[in-house]
């Protein structure tokens, strides 16, 4: 080893690849990687997979690139032993490519048991029931949505699809012109706002609003804020994820606690079992959890209600 140091000598890779016929790493395609939460999921799996001496080799694609064969075609060609996809987004598109590879593979952030492939997620409708069951309980009837764009992104979809059941469920209401599809990002979040305060204090107003994840969130109470509107007496705002910067917004974010990490680790377990020719374990929906900190508050009082119209006509 010492003469390795000194000479700074580095094992052929591929001449190890051929002789062991695996090349010890694993490819993962995850779009839209930049500004969401899914570079903790991925330091997660990273993580897993290097404990147990594999390499991950990460494409993040735009999100309207992610359904190309070539993405996936180029880490095959690179042997990789695994891939790693998000959501079941692309099943139709790489499923007979990994099939006839023989390639083992994983989705996360989907479902169990839901498409007939190996996943790892949640229950968005559990989610979904934490955060309207919650404003329920503080009074509010008329709700808000800013979600992300679902026509592309089953994700997206899952949780609009689990809010609006709930809130059927609970015979509340939902306000049309506060619901909202737009990317997921602080400056979307900020900008959905700004067109939510137009018709706060209104008939169709709503008493709280639903954030598909804590990016927009913050840009929600950001615009808010700007307005002077006051989260949680006037306006609730209540989200999805409980990123890092959940707890240091103002005022701190109440959000869902989704199994961010857990997600990596559980997919970098599945893996590896399957690497190494073992019965992965069963998969089960991971917990999801309801942190409540001072966004939510009761539903305003009428008052409350007349000092927002006022200052909506004022501006």
């Amino acid at each position: 080893m010492a003469a390795v140091e000194r000479l700074g000598y580095v094992a052929n890779g591929a001449a190890r690849a051929l002789a062991m016929r695996r090349t010890m790493t694993v490819g993962a395609i995850v779009p839209r990687f930049g500004g969401s939460s899914f570079p903790t999921m991925i330091q997660a799996l990273e993580t897993e997979l290097s404990a147990h001496g594999y390499t991950l080799l990460l494409s993040a694609p735009e999100h309207h690139l992610s359904k190309e064969p070539t993405i996936l075609r180029a880490l095959l060609e690179r042997g990789v032993d695994a891939v790693a996809l998000l959501g079941e987004e692309q099943l139709a598109h790489v499923v007979p490519m990994l099939s006839a590879s023989r390639t083992p593979f994983v989705m996360m952030w989907a479902p169990p048991l839901s498409t007939g492939h190996a996943a790892v997620g949640f229950d968005e409708q559990e989610a979904a029931a934490l955060v309207v069951k919650h404003l329920s309980a503080l009074g509010h009837r008329r709700l808000g949505f800013i979600g992300g764009l679902t026509a592309d992104n089953a994700r997206a979809l899952r949780r609009f699809h689990g809010f609006t059941a709930e809130v059927a469920k609970r015979g509340m209401t939902i306000s049309e012109t506060a619901m909202i599809e737009t990317n997921y990002g602080f400056e979307q979040g900020y900008a959905a706002m700004e067109r939510v305060i137009q018709v706060l204090g209104t008939s169709d107003g709503p008493t709280a609003v639903v954030c598909g994840n804590d990016y927009l969130a913050a840009g929600a109470l950001s615009a808010l804020d700007r307005a002077g509107v006051k989260v949680p007496s006037e306006l609730s705002i209540i989200s999805f994820n409980d990123n890092d910067f959940a707890p240091y917004l103002h005022p701190p974010l109440t959000t869902v606690r989704l199994p961010i990490r857990e997600i990596g680790e559980q997919a970098g377990v599945y893996l590896i079992a399957r690497m190494r020719g073992l019965e992965p374990p069963e998969r089960s929906p991971l917990h999801v959890e309801l942190v409540v900190r001072q966004s939510t508050g009761k539903v305003p009082t009428n008052s409350s209600r007349r000092r927002r119209a006022a200052r909506r006509i004022t501006r």
